[in-house]
């Protein structure tokens, strides 16, 4: 667990993503980091587009945090959430495990994500699943996530976050620690959604965002993960390695 030198204010950090960036502020932040603002379940593509007329009001969702989440993103309100902390805010962590269920457009043009949370609410689902799915991974989803990639990039230089932001490039874990093969998750071996995601990675590199990257025989999954067993849920020397990162990051910034 981190711990900030005596004296000294914790790192603020904005998350733009999903338990990967959470878990490791969580879990190995410690005081030495501090979490200014948070979106999770929302696709870049998603991003920008107003679906919130669109939310069923009577939805029954479990939790407050689920639905905050879902309402943000049908309001397609990542820009509007990360500019609110811009002054208040020393690096930017986006980690791309949301876009793992791909997206839903609506009649209108406008998007929303079909998210873990989502799929867990049936009056919810029932609204997506009457728009056009366009799947993780495929030439579409990617030449449409690609072009808000290079938007939100600009987005990012105008608002002076984007020499601040890092990119975690966590595969999932092929194995666990005890040596069994991981699950798929909803329908996907990590192998293949490590080759998925390939090249959205590789679309970041181009466009210069400074990236994060550990090797798939570097993670291992926990099985006593606090969110239970999944390839995206890891032992706890990765988070600590992810925060050792971002803390090195502050200390040397990007110029």
């Amino acid at each position: 667990m981190a711990e900030k030198p005596a004296g000294t204010p914790p790192v603020r950090v904005a998350i733009y993503g999903s338990c990967v960036a959470r878990d490791a502020v969580d879990l190995a932040g410690g005081d030495a980091l501090d979490v200014s603002v948070y979106v999770a379940r929302q696709s870049l593509i998603s991003a920008g587009h107003d679906a919130s007329a669109l939310f069923p009001e009577g939805a029954r969702v479990e939790s407050a945090f689920q639905r905050r989440m879902m309402e943000s993103d049908f309001a397609g309100d990542l820009s509007e959430r990360l500019d609110s902390v811009v002054s208040t805010t020393d690096l930017l962590l986006w980690d791309l495990t949301d876009e793992r269920h791909g997206v839903h457009v609506f009649a209108d043009g406008t998007v929303v994500t079909r998210s873990i949370d989502v799929l867990g609410v049936p009056e919810v689902l029932e609204v997506v699943d009457g728009a056009r799915h366009i799947p993780f991974g495929s030439d579409e989803h990617f030449d449409l996530w690609a072009t808000r990639a290079e938007q939100f990039r600009d987005h990012l230089r105008g608002s002076g976050m984007f020499d601040r932001t890092i990119v975690l490039q966590i595969p999932w874990a092929l194995v666990t620690s005890d040596g069994r093969g991981t699950p798929w998750s909803m329908g996907t071996r990590a192998i293949d959604a490590n080759e998925a995601y390939r090249r959205y990675y590789d679309h970041l590199r181009d466009l210069g965002f400074t990236i994060f990257e550990m090797q798939p025989l570097g993670v291992l999954a926990d099985p006593e993960h606090r969110w239970g067993l999944a390839p995206f849920h890891y032992t706890q020397d990765v988070y600590e390695e992810i925060v050792a990162q971002v803390l090195a990051a502050r200390e040397d910034p990007v110029d």
